[in-house]
């Protein structure tokens, strides 16, 4: 699984609940979710550099069910 940072983040409630929400939405763990959030939004801004350890552990080039409602609303 490569190397693993043990790591204590403070959040507010509302992003708490709302990474919970989609956790259960998405069949994960809360913390598999931020892992997926996170590994996203650095897609999104271009810093797509990913590990070779960690590259079975990257979401895949596929949208993630909430960018596939919000394309089909457009």
């Amino acid at each position: 699984m490569g190397d693993i940072v043990r790591s204590q983040c403070r959040l507010p409630r509302e992003l708490n609940e709302w990474l919970i929400d989609r956790a259960k939405q998405e069949a994960r763990s809360k913390n598999a979710q931020l892992i997926v959030e996170l590994r996203t939004r650095r897609a999104e801004l271009g810093d797509g550099v990913v590990c070779k350890e960690c590259a079975s552990d990257a979401p895949s080039a596929s949208p993630t069910s909430r960018q596939e409602q919000v394309s089909e609303r457009d």
